[in-house]
Formats: C-alpha cells, sequence, structure tokens
C-alpha cells in the first residue's frame, strides 16, 4: 500500500506541492493574459513622448532579416516599446539599479547632487579626429574671405561633477582640437562654465546664466557686449532628456529666455525647406515649448539656416556653424552683431550653403559643438 501511494502520489505532501505548483502556474498565467489584453486594448502611443522619440515599428519581414537575427532584434525593440506601462518599469528597473544596488549609472546615465542627472561621456579619439577634419573642410570655403575664424567646444556637463567619474576628458579633446584646427583661433569655455549653469535634467546650458560665456566669446572675437541687465521670461517647468530616459521622479526644471538690448525686436528668418525660401518667425517659440522637446522653444530647435538681424547692433556680421547648443546662444550674441547667419551642418549639406548665404568678407566664423557631436563626425555633412 505504501508503494502504491507512493506511485500515485497522494501522500499529503506531495498534494501540498501539486497545489503550489498549480496556483504558481495559475497566477503567472493569469499576469501573463492580463498584460496580453492590456497591450491589445490600450493603443500603443505613436511618439514615446517621456524619450523624445517615435515608438519602434513593426519590422519587415524577409528570410535574410531571419536569418541574420536583424528580425528577431528590431521585433524586440518593437515589442517593448509598445509594452503597456512602460515608463512605470522603466523607473522600477532605474530605481533598483542606483538606490537599492547602490550602482553608480544604470547604461551610461547616472544622478549626481553637483550636475543633477547626466551621461558618461568619454571621449572618442579618432571620432573627434574625424569631426575636426570636417570642421577644416567647411572653414576652407572661406578661404581668400579674409575671415575671422573661430572654433570651440562646449564641455559636457560630467566635466563639472565634483566626483571622480570617468567622462569627458577635455584635455584629450584639446589637443585633437589643435592638431587639426591650429590655424585658427580656440575659444576656450572650461573656465567660464560651472555645475549650475546646465539644466539638471538635460544636457543643454541654461541661457539666463550664461552671460559670462557669451561675453567671453563677444570679447575674443574682438567685440563688446552692451552692459545692460538681461530681461528674463519664464516659459514654464520641463524636464529634461536625462529624465526621461531614467524614468524616475525628479524636480522639473525652469526654462526661461532672455531679450537683450536692442534685439527685443530682431528680423528672424527660417528656411522653408518646401518652398526654399526665407520665411519670417520668432525668435523664441512658445508653441513649440509644449512640443516634444521643450528645448525646441529656442530659434524652433533642428533648423538648417536662419537669418538674425538686429539693427541697433554693431556693423557686424558672424556666421554661427552649430548644433543645439548654439539655438540659445545665438539669440544672446545679438547684442553684438548686426546680422548673425546660423548655420546647422546636420541639417544642410555644405555644398548647399551658396545657394542660399551670401557670404560677407571680413566676418566672423564661429564653429561650436558639444561633445556629443564631435563624437559623431558623420552627422556633420561635409563630405
Amino acid at each position: 500500500m505504501e508503494n502504491g501511494m507512493m506511485e500515485t502520489g497522494n501522500t499529503p505532501e506531495e498534494r501540498k506541492t501539486s497545489l503550489k505548483e498549480i496556483l504558481t502556474s495559475a497566477v503567472l498565467i493569469g499576469v501573463i493574459s492580463v498584460f496580453f489584453i492590456l497591450n491589445i486594448v490600450i493603443p500603443a502611443p505613436d511618439i514615446l513622448e517621456s524619450e523624445r522619440r517615435p515608438r519602434a515599428k513593426f519590422p519587415e519581414f524577409s528570410i535574410d532579416a531571419v536569418l541574420s537575427g536583424s528580425f528577431m532584434s528590431k521585433f524586440e525593440s518593437y515589442a517593448a516599446d509598445r509594452f503597456v506601462f512602460r515608463d512605470t518599469f522603466r523607473g522600477l528597473h532605474a530605481f533598483m539599479i542606483l538606490d537599492v544596488y547602490r550602482q553608480s549609472d544604470k547604461s551610461g546615465l547616472y544622478r549626481d547632487d553637483t550636475v543633477g542627472l547626466g551621461e558618461f561621456r568619454r571621449i572618442n579619439e579618432n571620432a573627434f579626429r574625424q569631426t575636426s577634419e570636417r570642421i577644416k573642410k567647411a572653414a576652407d570655403i572661406f578661404d581668400g574671405m579674409d575671415m575671422n575664424i573661430y572654433y570651440s567646444v562646449v564641455p559636457d556637463k560630467s566635466t563639472f561633477a565634483r566626483r571622480s567619474m570617468p567622462g569627458f576628458d577635455l584635455d584629450i579633446a584639446e589637443a585633437i582640437l589643435f592638431d587639426v584646427l591650429g590655424e585658427y583661433e580656440y575659444i576656450s569655455l572650461a573656465d567660464k562654465l560651472i555645475a549650475e549653469m546646465f539644466y539638471r535634467t538635460d544636457l543643454h546650458w541654461d541661457q539666463r546664466v550664461i552671460r559670462a560665456v557669451s561675453d567671453h566669446i563677444i570679447s575674443e572675437m574682438g567685440g563688446r557686449a552692451y552692459d545692460s541687465a538681461w530681461h528674463v521670461t519664464t516659459a514654464g517647468e520641463f524636464r529634461g532628456v536625462y529624465a526621461g530616459q531614467l524614468a524616475l521622479p525628479v524636480s522639473a526644471d525652469e526654462m526661461q529666455y532672455v531679450d537683450v538690448l536692442g534685439s527685443s525686436e530682431p528680423v528672424v528668418r527660417y528656411l522653408n525647406d518646401k518652398t526654399l525660401e526665407f520665411d519670417n518667425g520668432p525668435l523664441y517659440d512658445l508653441n513649440r515649448f509644449s512640443g516634444v522637446d521643450p528645448y525646441d522653444l529656442f530659434l524652433r530647435g533642428p533648423q538648417p539656416l536662419i537669418i538674425l538681424e538686429n539693427k541697433n547692433a554693431p556693423e557686424r556680421e558672424l556666421y554661427l556653424f552649430r548644433d543645439s547648443f548654439g539655438s540659445s546662444l545665438a539669440p544672446v550674441l545679438l547684442d553684438a552683431y548686426s546680422k548673425i547667419t546660423v548655420i546647422d551642418l546636420r541639417y544642410i549639406h555644405l555644398s548647399l550653403l551658396e545657394f542660399f548665404v551670401e557670404f560677407t568678407p571680413g566676418s566672423d566664423v564661429l564653429f561650436i559643438y558639444s561633445s556629443q557631436i564631435f563624437n559623431n563626425p558623420t552627422i556633420l555633412q561635409t563630405n
């Protein structure tokens, strides 16, 4: 009889174990079923606003894609982007890594008392050299025009964190810049910037507190900024790109913009990519503040060509080759220039400039890019 009971599995202990297994399986199946239904019922957003990017699309099926593994890789991204409560789970994951396991970063993103949220950006020496060479190629178009050519790099904000981080090494960066671009004038910003000049939840600097930077740039290029106070206006609160990437509950930053004396009513013209003509627009577009990226308030964010004119400034011209940092820098440089042509080689090829820009010999030229752009040379359209 004992053998029979053992064979049929009817002992109290075995029945208890079997019941636990059934309940565990039922709960697991129930949870999976609930999330499966929710993912069908709740529509996935086309734009992941916290991450400021479009949702991954269902990958195109082909035998080659399946055999290479790219189909499943893209499908995993598609499925992850559609998952309900995605941001909640992302935030929980970040909390476990940073607060429970006490790791220094989550996939390169960190939280620091001095600079707030940030990302470890190690310098890619080969990329820095390639970007410098692309800048050199862009500067070559001014040969024979007697231009005053300057260049600068905006150090990553982790440079200013007061603790040991394997971040951006400015000494290495500058050595490469000097080697490739040494014939031009370098404007160093490192001793003009501090951690508090950057948004705590974003990579960008705060326009209202970079006066030391803008005055320094103007002075280095032989100009003189007005001595008047800046008039500051608040656009509202926002949470920057790092807040979205970490998905942690953090205090919001306040975005403010400034009007400088003589440029409260500048003429601002944007190149229309449909008509290929310049259309008038605002210096600060408040409608963009409520969009996917609030920083697009400054000069409408990504734009190939913008012309700024200030009739009250000295008769000087500047050609500003920039990335997103230049969107908030250009308006405060208007104090010193009657005309600034803002050029973003991420969105217009170098060879097309001659069709839209009439260069005035003897003007100033400034190439200013962040470390993020210097680490990504192919983004500049010069080849």
